[in-house]
């Protein structure tokens, strides 16, 4: 995952907030359709599937696939089609 260069003025389309299965599905969807997305998560992109050693109930893979390698597929997908996805820090808190 290259780091985000950022754009001042920019105007995004979409961003996407959380990189699991189901944002970096997003996020595949939103770059084939020319969208200008960015992908935001607070680590790298997968979420706690990329932590699971075997998935064995996700279509197209039968005999099962280790986490890390569906998400990396997925993560690669994405950014094929142009999707940015970059990671943030989350805030704890506000103090005055």
């Amino acid at each position: 995952m290259d780091a985000v260069k950022e754009k001042p003025g920019e105007v995004l389309d979409v961003v996407v907030v959380g990189g699991g299965p189901a944002g970096l599905t997003a996020g595949i969807y939103l770059a084939r359709a020319r969208m200008n997305a960015l992908l935001i998560e607070k680590q790298s992109p997968g979420g706690a599937p990329a932590l699971t050693e075997r998935i064995e109930n996700y279509p197209g893979f039968p005999e099962g696939i280790s986490g890390y390698e569906l998400v990396d597929r997925m993560r690669r997908q994405a950014e094929g089609f142009g999707l940015r996805i970059a990671s943030f820090n989350p805030l704890r808190g506000l103090r005055e």
